[in-house]
């Protein structure tokens, strides 16, 4: 386990970041091969993927489940390049990022109308706030702690918070945490500001949750953003990403509207219709005996 993790830290430290200064597109088609993780944890983890895909979708065939697991790991490599080249999504050289909806999404801006960018752990999520970035709107972020995270290590802990700094250098906007005051989102969605929040975000800790409808159970998710949203007047934005290649990446974005309750029905809905397309895209199948549970 050490030396497991010894080698994951050279790979944030060292080989990641260098990969993310080649030329071209050639390094996302060549992340997978260096891999997120040593190849004996890669072999356990997808071990554990392809017992958590019969175990979900029991039908599918051991060739699926295979293919799934291989391309999750893919893509959390392929992730991993993102975040230490952020600077180049979007932009020439680096991979290319369609947006389908952006500019309903410049509408609510121009009339000054706050709102929510609603995402999941989902593919290669990052790309749709640098899409929207690119296209001139401004975001702020919300996430969980970092710094006071206890599951991190130092190393990981300076490449999150680098890949954050980055991140709200291309959107322009603020980054608070949920352990922080929460007054700046408040008063930022009521002036008309844009702020990134995970609608599957989940920790042990979360008090206020909802079940939602999912894979044949639901899944236990705060109610945070409805929340958020009701009392701000503020917009619900879903957003969702799509790898269609290692360099070129397809944002979609819906304004929703209605009931904020209502409205994150919906987004939950659309992630389970996504995870059943694409098992491989979402990142919680490790949470999934937290999260999930049978339906009554």
């Amino acid at each position: 386990m050490a030396a497991d993790r010894m080698m994951q830290d050279w790979r944030l430290r060292w080989a990641f970041p260098a990969l993310g200064r080649v030329p071209t597109t050639w390094p996302w088609r060549m992340a997978h091969r260096l891999g997120r993780d040593p190849r004996a944890s890669r072999l356990a983890t997808e071990r554990f993927l392809r017992d958590r895909f019969e175990q979900v979708f029991p039908q599918s065939s051991a060739q699926e489940r295979e293919r799934w697991a291989r391309a999750h790991m893919d893509m959390l490599a392929t992730e991993m390049l993102d975040a230490v080249a952020l600077h180049r999504l979007g932009e020439r050289g680096g991979p290319a990022i369609s947006a389908d909806g952006w500019e309903e999404v410049l509408a609510l801006q121009q009339a000054g109308q706050g709102f929510i960018l609603v995402l999941n752990h989902y593919d290669r999520l990052v790309a749709v706030a640098v899409a929207l970035a690119r296209r001139g709107i401004r975001l702020g972020m919300l996430t969980m702690p970092v710094l006071e995270n206890p599951g991190l290590g130092d190393v990981q802990r300076r490449f999150l918070m680098r890949k954050i700094r980055t991140l709200t250098d291309i959107t322009r906007g603020q980054w608070r945490t949920s352990g922080e005051p929460l007054r700046p989102v408040h008063e930022g969605l009521r002036q008309g500001q844009a702020w990134i929040i995970l609608a599957d975000a989940w920790a042990p800790e979360f008090g206020r949750l909802r079940a939602h409808r999912f894979l044949g159970g639901v899944l236990q998710l705060p109610t945070g953003i409805e929340r958020l949203a009701q009392s701000t007047g503020a917009a619900l934005v879903h957003g969702r990403a799509f790898s269609l290649a290692p360099d070129r990446l397809q944002v979609r974005l819906q304004v929703l509207g209605g009931d904020p309750a209502a409205a994150i029905d919906t987004v939950i809905a659309q992630l389970e219709s996504d995870v059943r397309e694409r098992p491989w895209a979402w990142w919680h199948w490790g949470q999934w005996d937290q999260m999930w549970r049978p339906a009554v």
